[in-house]
């Protein structure tokens, strides 16, 4: 269910305690569909072309997301049709999940927030009314983490361990989705069975998180998860001449390519 459609029930449900009839025509309710679409719409095209771009930049991945698509939804493919909205929504599909969480971390946008009240992050004072931007494009994400002293972490931040096995010796800036991976079997295998998929290995804040994170998170990664099987269960991602193929972006609600071309290969 999306932020809106609980929005809606909601205000139904109160609606009904109170003895009046529900106000969907708000102007509340406006501003958030209105952010919703724009910003989902703006958000998830950006994602898939930058998806689009690392899968054909890297044929191997490509390869392995489509053994893994194939194997995981057998019936599917036995029977020579396209996976369906249920069967590709209840697959677990680690791998496919790791290959767009990584695309999300590379290409991160600031995120920002407004102190509320007088409060202390690792030790600096923050005012109240002060906007706090919290960059996820620059150290820990792309580049090693700055060091931190622990004293100055709250208790929450020293007992959540959050990261604790994300490791910062290898490049950050390739596209490696087997981070996001805790292999479960010994072996090179990437289905459900040989891996799981970890969320909570990496740093990643492109939804926000807490009471303010990005409600239509659940629906952008649906619509992530099935376009892009769909592209890769039908067609072969084939190299774009250099001249197309920048990785330049353009920043603004999301950051997104300048440039995205693709040749395909019906499979």
């Amino acid at each position: 269910m999306t932020g809106i459609e609980h929005m809606l029930l909601r205000e139904g449900t109160r609606a009904e305690k109170e003895g009046r009839e529900p106000d969907f025509d708000s102007g509340v309710f406006r501003d958030e569909m209105f952010g919703d679409i724009v910003g989902g719409h703006h958000t998830t095209s950006g994602a898939m072309m930058w998806l689009a771009k690392y899968l054909t930049d890297l044929p191997q991945i490509q390869a392995k997301l489509r053994s893994v698509l194939y194997e995981t939804l057998m019936s599917a493919k036995e029977e020579n049709r396209l996976f369906t909205l249920e069967e590709i929504r209840r697959a677990n599909l680690p791998y496919l999940d790791a290959v767009i969480e990584e695309m999300l971390r590379i290409n991160a946008v600031t995120v920002t927030r407004e102190a509320l009240c007088d409060t202390t992050i690792l030790g600096c004072p923050i005012k109240k009314g002060t906007q706090v931007f919290f960059v996820s494009n620059g150290p820990g994400f792309l580049s090693p983490s700055i060091p931190v002293d622990d004293s100055k972490r709250s208790s929450t931040s020293l007992e959540a361990k959050i990261n604790a096995t994300w490791d910062e010796t290898q490049d950050l800036t390739i596209f490696n989705p087997e981070r996001w991976l805790v292999r479960k079997s010994d072996g090179d295998g990437l289905l459900a069975e040989d891996v799981e998929f970890d969320g909570a290995a990496g740093p990643q804040l492109v939804f926000g998180l807490g009471r303010r994170a990005c409600w239509g998170r659940r629906l952008a990664y649906l619509e992530m998860k099935t376009m892009i099987a769909m592209l890769v269960w039908n067609f072969q991602l084939l190299e774009t001449p250099s001249a197309l193929s920048s990785h330049a972006g353009l920043e603004g609600i999301a950051r997104v390519p300048q440039q995205c071309y693709l040749r395909l290969s019906k499979l």
